[in-house]
């Protein structure tokens, strides 16, 4: 294993209180578990080590990498698909176990087995550790029930508000936090350079026509709810408000009945419906809108019927069904992908984008000359609205693409966590994405071995600027705040660990 400063400091301290690691992408923070795993395993004499990562290939990645060190110890990973009682059988024989966290939250929920003898517990994508996500529940068993606990969080990404941190924090009792960027010195030697790049592209004008008609009826909406005082009166109120604003409106609707609030509640179901339109027709293209049009028409619920037989609405649903042209979005990426293929025939180009509608197009765009499309996607879904990817076939898929049978991966979300293929030369957002976490993720699959370069498409003037524009001011945000975490640290308040309260 090549010897990192960084790493062997870092994992010093992570090997003696539950601590996160924050760590650029590509820096190694899988050598810092392993690192503190050989150690804890050391002093220990016994005891298991527990590694969890939110998706299945991540899962396997971390089981290949152990393994190459810890090759006297039995290690095993743990999937759904293995029966139950098997599962038991595994998990007692095994010294390393790899597993997302649904399946040993199940299990250990139905008793099969428990925490009491793992001497470390790695949560790896720890950002994730919010909310009702089943890292927290088996962090906090994990801490109730362990004889010798010791935990490790890692990320690249722990998020833009103090808040979230925070509850990354206490959810997972870290006594620690161990920051480095790529302008530490001891860093610096293995960063390589990313260029980024951001392209505006117009958007057609019947495209134009169906977003302002959308538009419209999506601003209707949000002036009933300020005028109702569910919404402050502000100029411009955010998708996440919205969003928020519906968790809000159902707890008081526990606490006392009313058909002031369930007119609330249809008000913002509405609005969120249309601004997804807005969102499918201006940052994705006509396809999609069309498919998510006929779902809505198939749609039961009363909000969405009502909503339909708006006028605006049902002149958008007609001009939508008229466009033929595809997104000028897909025309730039080909050009992009040609040109870079171009010049470097044998390397290897990530595409990002938020839907598997879209990873159908793209696919379909760029299946010429020597370009080498390939879907990358998670399982199927429960709508069945789109086929997924088993396990088995996404493995297969990663070890192709990085075997150079495909040289172009189009990918949703399940790409952007911690998936190391080394030689990406080139990174495409299809569009641009309002999260720092997912920005940063994205923009860490290339610059691995040698530089990289992103490319981010944006349609002038929509949403695809917004969204640009608020994930480098978070991105900024979070850097500023995890400055201040490294100088103050964190600090135990009510058998919590929380940030200091930063003035």
């Amino acid at each position: 294993m090549e010897s990192r400063e960084y790493q062997l400091r870092m994992s010093e301290v992570a090997s003696k209180a539950n601590t996160l690691v924050v760590l650029p992408t590509g820096l190694g923070k899988t050598v810092i578990a392993i690192l503190v795993a050989e150690k804890r395993l050391v002093e220990r004499g016994d005891g298991k080590v527990v590694v969890l990562a939110p998706t299945r290939p991540l899962v396997v990645q971390h089981h290949a990498a152990f393994s190459r060190y810890f090759t006297k110890s039995v290690c095993n990973h743990l999937t759904g698909q293995i029966p139950a009682a098997r599962r038991r059988e595994v998990w007692a024989e095994s010294n390393f176990i790899f597993a997302t966290p649904q399946v040993i939250a199940n299990d250990v929920r139905a008793d099969r087995y428990d925490l009491s003898d793992v001497c470390l517990m790695v949560f790896d994508e720890a950002h994730r550790c919010v909310k009702d996500y089943d890292y927290t529940q088996l962090a906090l068993k994990y801490q109730q029930s362990a004889r010798h606990q010791l935990i490790l969080g890692l990320t690249a990404s722990p998020g833009g508000k103090k808040e979230q941190i925070q509850m990354v924090c206490e959810n997972l009792f870290i006594k620690q936090v161990e920051i480095r960027s790529e302008y530490d010195e001891d860093v610096q030697p293995y960063v390589h350079s990313i260029a980024v790049d951001w392209k505006r592209v117009p958007l057609p004008e019947s495209y134009r026509e169906v977003s302002r008609l959308l538009r419209d009826v999506s601003e209707e909406k949000v002036r009933k709810l300020k005028a109702m005082k569910v919404l402050p009166n502000i100029e411009l109120v955010p998708k996440k408000m919205l969003l928020d604003l519906r968790q809000q409106l159902i707890l008081r609707l526990r606490k006392r009945r009313s058909g002031y609030i369930f007119a609330a509640l249809t008000l913002q179901a509405q609005a969120i419906s249309i601004l997804h339109a807005v969102e499918l027709i201006e940052t994705q293209d006509v396809q999609n809108l069309k498919q998510y049009f006929i779902r809505m028409s198939e749609n039961p619920k009363r909000t969405i019927k009502s909503l339909l037989k708006d006028p605006r609405v049902q002149t958008a649903i007609q001009l939508t069904d008229n466009i033929q042209t595809s997104h000028p979005k897909l025309n730039v990426l080909s050009d992009l992908v040609k040109e870079q293929l171009r010049t470097t025939p044998t390397g290897r180009i990530i595409v990002f984008t938020q839907y598997r509608d879209t990873v159908k197009s793209i696919i379909t765009k760029l299946q010429q000359g020597d370009i080498r499309p390939v879907r990358f996607v998670g399982h199927a879904t429960g709508d069945g609205s789109s086929q997924g990817l088993s396990q088995k076939e996404q493995l297969q898929t990663m070890e192709d693409f990085k075997a150079g049978t495909y040289n172009v991966l189009v990918t949703t979300s399940i790409g952007e966590e911690g998936l190391h293929v080394p030689d990406v030369d080139y990174v495409i957002f299809y569009e641009a994405v309002p999260s720092e976490i997912r920005t940063i993720q994205r923009r860490g699959r290339t610059g691995r071995t040698r530089i990289g370069k992103v490319t981010v498409l944006m349609a002038e003037d929509t949403v695809d600027e917004a969204y640009y524009w608020s994930s480098l001011r978070k991105e900024e945000r979070m850097h500023s705040i995890l400055n201040m975490v490294r100088t103050k640290g964190v600090r135990t308040v009510k058998k919590k660990t929380t940030l200091l309260d930063y003035t």
